[in-house]
């Protein structure tokens, strides 16, 4: 209470220092007119209400200034407890993030691991398929190559036999006689009934 009363005190000193200043400034400029008995008198008048004004302060707004400098220092020291406990919650919070941290840290160490291991599975799997199906297309082009083969062939041979009957149907009428065909046509009657 006694510190407050000293700071109101050096206020008021302060502003009366000002006030004193200001008006005394104004009183010094004025000096180089002609002096009569006017400027003497206002600077005394101004002085009175000065003191005046400072009396009245002191007399019935001291109280007052008091009261609201306690009613500030008050509030103040609320705010400042008020800000303290959020400052405190807000300490409790970041201590329970970086917690929740460091344990989604461990947690996502572990879901890593557990994604790379479910990845490598997959992968042997994958590559198991995969050479399952490459053997099973090889053994199904061997197949198709051993068809196409096969169909080569027999057409091959079609042909030449298309060609043999070809070439036999232009050499044998020139070289088979009339009694060779009458003995052919015996042995088909022959072999028929």
């Amino acid at each position: 209470m006694r510190c407050v009363h000293k700071i109101v005190l050096i206020f008021c000193c302060i502003i009366a220092g000002i006030l004193s200043l200001h008006f005394l400034g104004y009183e010094a400029l004025a000096a180089e007119k002609a002096s009569s008995w006017r400027p003497i008198y206002d600077l005394i008048l101004r002085w009175i209400n000065f003191g005046i004004i400072v009396f009245l302060v002191f007399k019935y707004l001291k109280t007052p200034i008091m009261n609201f400098l306690r009613g500030q220092k008050e509030k103040l020291a609320q705010e400042i407890k008020r800000l303290e406990d959020k400052k405190q919650g807000i300490s409790a919070n970041i201590e329970e993030i970086l917690k929740t941290i460091d344990e989604s840290e461990v947690r996502f160490t572990e879901l890593k691991e557990r994604i790379v291991r479910q990845g490598e599975k997959k992968k042997k799997v994958i590559i198991q398929t995969a050479q399952k199906q490459s053997k099973m297309m090889l053994e199904d082009a061997k197949r198709r190559i051993d068809t196409h083969f096969i169909q080569a062939k027999n057409k091959f041979k079609a042909e030449m036999i298309d060609k043999a009957i070809d070439l036999a149907m232009e050499r044998l009428p020139k070289e088979i006689t009339t009694e060779d065909n009458e003995k052919l046509t015996i042995e088909y009657l022959t072999l028929v009934k």
